[in-house]
């Protein structure tokens, strides 16, 4: 069984409903985290592989990092968490393999395209390297950072090659996330190659100047 899933969304929400539909492998919770207030709970709660669902709806997008990072601390007894992209697609018996694979000191990595479009991640990589530097907002380059400090800590990244269909950017394929991600996007960048420059191995921290200047909101 898979301890946890979490899975954020913005936008696109049909996307995430087909998402679920394509689970084929028990569940034990679901956590959807709502950042567009798009999302209705009983269309999340239609798939008897899953045996528990909550939709946590924000009043404001956290973000990527923020989402994963608040998943985790939603259910923070669980030995390890599949992370998922709204916008993928399970192949059968992809659910099953991860199941196989996940474990508690190792970061497991998809064959989607990119592979962390889903990725499992254990209590002992969270308890070596912390959570997902939210300084990295929206989106984009949360997923290098911390393969990175993993890296560094000496604990394994696998690749398994766990098929996963993935529509990539659906997010920003809405024209004013699209328009913003021009913006954000090289901002992360240049935040991420600085961190990595100056042997930053921390999960940094949330910024209220950076929240407001990156906003997708």
């Amino acid at each position: 069984m898979i301890p946890v899933m979490i899975v954020p969304v913005l936008t696109r929400e049909t996307l995430l409903y087909r998402m679920i539909d394509s689970i084929d492998h028990k569940v034990e919770h679901l956590i959807v985290i709502d950042n567009g207030g798009v999302v209705n709970d009983s269309d999340c709660r239609t798939n008897d592989h899953v045996q528990r669902v909550s939709v946590i709806h924000m009043p404001a997008n956290l973000g990527v990092a923020g989402s994963w990072n608040l998943g985790i601390k939603a259910s923070p007894f669980a030995p390890w968490w599949l992370v998922a992209n709204f916008d993928v697609v399970w192949e059968p018996r992809s659910l099953a393999a991860f199941e196989r694979e996940g474990c508690t000191d190792a970061l497991v990595l998809s064959h989607a395209s990119p592979p962390w479009s889903a990725f499992s991640i254990g209590e002992h990589v969270i308890r070596a390297v912390g959570l997902f530097d939210e300084a990295l907002h929206p989106a984009y380059f949360e997923d290098n950072d911390m393969a990175r400090r993993i890296e560094a800590a000496g604990l394994p990244i696998r690749r398994p090659g766990i098929p996963v269909h993935h529509d990539n950017s659906s997010t920003i394929q809405v024209t004013k996330y699209r328009d913003r991600n021009d913006l954000t996007f090289q901002a992360n960048a240049d935040y991420y190659h600085a961190k990595a420059f100056r042997g930053d191995l921390t999960e940094g921290r949330w910024s209220l100047r950076r929240r407001r200047e990156l906003s997708w909101d």
